[in-house]
């Protein structure tokens, strides 16, 4: 009995046990599918959200392609019309000054003129449904948005309003993007012309093969003859040629032609374009088709616009130069279109440009480097930009020879140049004093960096100062005074190469910068740059410190109209942008006028003009190849470059301070005195040049500081003058005889190593910044 209890025993443990299990299983497999639905779920919600976010992005973008102007005028292109330029008078009125017009050769036909045999071919052969569609033929263009997603380019889609679009903006780039925006553009334009105008522009724009720009200059050229006497075949002829001007060129490949020719005829007949006697007569000329031929016409290879464009037009002046450049870029960037577009709209289209020259000082500049006396080195080139706070361009002169021509190369503006030590005041230390690293008067190292120059497989030290030895220790407002390119490159290694590549391309407008100068410390710092910079980006660079810190981008216009005085572009109140704050700005603008009322070491000196405080840097490369100098004064900025278009070595490197100071004297010579803008959260303190602490009771040699209340020294507590005179006794003779002969000498040359290579990468130098500036901290702790 006992033995069948704990049978009945096990069995009910043994099914309990089981079902226990299987309860287990059964919640263990629940749970898995929970997740797993839960993770499908989570999945699905995710690309939801993402499909939204996407789609979201694709409507917004369609509907910005949709939203850009077709910057398309039809009308003011069959009238050919003359721009004009007004500059303003001294009583502030705009007068007429210059007027831009095109050479092109291109005679336009009214639709009225034009045979109906013409209209017929080339709506048969490109675009049959012309007269039915809204700019748009849905079906074919379809088909080549697929041709273009599969790989297989073709523009087989186009209408003759897509196709005219694409001739006038010359966008031929070969994606969906640009068929997307084509067909926005071909639907405003249906909206803004009538099929008339449309097709008398097509047949007067498009090329014809060769120079041939419409139907005209193509009659004339393959049949001697005007278009309205063009029989039904020339006509198709013509017609044909659209497809492709090279290939179907008559002259060149008379057999390709005829093929093409005929079948346009064929499809003028059977879109009931033609009679049955039109088309056997038709087709019987194209067998027999004779070309007019003459050796006086033009080859295409020979052809040069821009020799005839300057042949015909006056020369103008080195300021309407850089602002036609200047258009060119703006009218290409609003419409989104080619340069080449942008200037045909610009010579075309009766545009009113006012111009912002301060014409006086124009004529001034260019007259003074036109009679520059550099009687030790005659061939010595040159290039000046003065611009106003604003960014106004008041004068700029692209070479210091007599014009030849329009749109020459320009040394001011389009001329990317290696800075010399201007770069300092604007690579190396406004960002030391931006992030509370430097102030005024901080201790900075005058040391080599170790591994500065890496080549023949090991670290050699620099970069080396052009004065010949290490001072040790410099005031930074010093180290700017003696330009020091140890203390600079080693101010730059504290704030990082590649957070004051961001700061100058990204707010101060350097656009010819290579992508290395992001990477190498010499660059920023001494000026051996891989690209480079123009005389305008330096001019407006420095003026961010009459600002307050602001950066105005430079403009040569203050506004632009169309024909019917709709404003086009305006700069009249141009953006700006917060490149520093005002706190920043003020301290490196005394810093600069310390550089000039204090120099001993530079010709910065040179710069004062009587009445004006004007500040700045002077620079100069490897052996005096550029000198440079770069400055401001309360109203206008100025920066000026002197050099050789193939380096060689200055003779007198003092050309660019003695220019800066006529140029900026005889500006402000008929101007009221004014002052920069004093910042109020900046306060002046008297400090010991030996130590960069405040000055105490005790310390002899001391200067005027300017510093924020966050960013102060500690107080110097007296035992400046023996490091003082520990200092001088090792140093003194060298220093002195360096001060007086850099007077006459190479100046505040970057010339130590901006091209050495500047290969220091900023990963391998950051390890020597820490241990000099742990010995410069334990030495001036507090």
């Amino acid at each position: 009995m006992r033995k069948t209890n704990i049978n009945n025993y096990l069995e009910d443990s043994s099914t309990a046990n089981a079902k226990k299990a299987t309860r287990s299983a059964f919640w263990c497999f629940k749970s898995v599918l929970s997740f797993l639905f839960k993770m499908l779920l989570g999945l699905l919600c995710v690309c939801v959200v993402a499909g939204i976010i996407v789609g979201t992005s694709i409507v917004m973008y369609i509907v910005d392609l949709s939203n850009e102007p077709t910057g398309i005028d039809l009308r003011a292109r069959k009238l050919n019309l003359t721009s004009y330029i007004y500059v303003y008078d001294n009583d502030g009125n705009p007068q007429e000054y210059q007027q831009l017009y095109s050479n092109e050769n291109r005679v336009w036909v009214d639709y009225k003129d034009i045979p109906k045999h013409m209209t017929d071919a080339i709506i048969a052969i490109e675009d049959k449904r012309f007269l039915e569609h809204k700019g748009v033929d849905w079906v074919r263009t379809g088909g080549a948005v697929i041709s273009l997603a599969t790989g297989k380019d073709s523009y087989g889609g186009s209408t003759l309003t897509q196709q005219l679009i694409k001739n006038i903006t010359k966008d031929n780039e070969a994606s969906i993007t640009r068929k997307l925006r084509e067909v926005f553009r071909a639907l405003k334009l249906e909206k803004e012309y009538s099929k008339d105008e449309i097709i008398e522009a097509y047949l007067n724009i498009v090329n014809f093969g060769g120079n041939n720009g419409g139907i005209q200059a193509a009659a004339n050229m393959y049949f001697d003859k005007d278009i309205q006497d063009c029989s039904i075949a020339e006509c198709a002829a013509i017609a044909g040629i659209t497809q492709n001007p090279s290939l179907y060129n008559p002259i060149y490949y008379p057999e390709y032609n005829k093929k093409r020719r005929e079948i346009v005829i064929g499809q003028m007949y059977e879109q009931g374009k033609i009679t049955k006697s039109e088309y056997k007569q038709a087709m019987l000329e194209s067998e027999n088709m004779k070309f007019a031929w003459s050796e006086t016409e033009k080859d295409e290879e020979d052809y040069d616009p821009d020799e005839e464009s300057n042949s015909t037009q006056n020369i103008q002046n080195w300021y309407i130069d850089a602002m036609i450049r200047q258009l060119e870029q703006d009218i290409a960037e609003k419409y989104n279109t080619s340069i080449e577009v942008a200037e045909e709209k610009l010579y075309t289209e009766g545009l009113k440009i006012y111009c912002a020259v301060d014409l006086d000082m124009q004529k001034y500049a260019e007259n003074y480097f036109l009679n520059w006396e550099t009687p030790y080195d005659e061939n010595i080139e040159a290039g000046y930009t003065m611009i106003g706070m604003d960014g106004r361009i008041i004068a700029t002169v692209g070479s210091r020879n007599e014009k030849t021509g329009n749109l020459l190369f320009d040394r001011a503006n389009t001329a990317a140049l290696q800075p010399g030590s201007t770069i300092k005041p604007i690579g190396a230390y406004p960002l030391t004093i931006e992030n509370s690293i430097y102030n005024f008067s901080s201790p900075v190292v005058d040391q080599a960096i170790e591994e500065w120059d890496y080549t023949d497989g090991y670290w050699k030290p620099g970069p080396h100062n052009w004065y010949g030895y290490y001072v040790g220790q410099l005031a930074l407002c010093d180290a700017i005074e003696w330009s020091s390119n140890a203390a600079a490159a080693r101010a730059l290694q504290r704030v990082g190469v590649a957070n004051s590549y961001s700061f100058v391309t990204g707010k101060l407008g350097f656009s010819h910068l290579a992508e290395q100068d992001g990477k190498n410390l010499a660059g920023l710092s001494i000026g051996g740059l891989n690209g480079g910079v123009t005389v305008t980006e330096m001019a407006s660079a420095y003026s961010i410190y009459g600002t307050g810190g602001r950066y105005y981008k430079p403009y040569t216009y203050y506004y632009v109209t169309d024909q019917n005085d709709n404003i086009v572009l305006d700069n009249r109140d141009n953006y700006s942008v917060k490149a520093l704050s005002e706190e920043t700005a003020y301290i490196m603008n005394r810093l600069l006028n310390y550089n000039v009322n204090n120099s001993t070491h530079t010709r910065a000196g040179y710069t004062r003009v009587s009445g004006w405080d004007t500040i700045g840097k002077t620079g100069t490369t490897d052996e005096n190849k550029d000198s440079w100098f770069c400055g401001l004064s309360p109203i206008c900025a100025a920066a000026i470059w002197t050099g050789y278009d193939n380096p060689q070595t200055i003779n007198a490197p003092n050309y660019a301070v003695d220019c800066w100071q006529d140029l900026m004297e005889h500006y402000l010579s008929d101007k009221s005195v004014s002052e920069y803008k004093v910042c109020e959260n900046v306060t002046t303190a008297r400090f010991c040049k030996t130590t960069g602490l405040l000055a105490g009771d005790k310390c002899k040699n001391t200067g005027i500081g300017y510093y924020t209340q966050g960013n102060m020294p500690s107080y110097c507590e007296g035992n400046c003058y023996k490091k003082s005179t520990d200092t001088d006794t090792s140093s003194s003779s060298s220093s002195n005889s360096s001060s007086q002969s850099s007077e006459t000498s190479s100046e505040d040359s970057s010339q130590s190593d901006t091209s050495s290579t500047a290969s220091s990468e900023v990963s391998s130098q950051e390890n020597t910044s820490s241990e000099d500036d742990n010995w410069w901290a334990s030495e001036f702790e507090n």
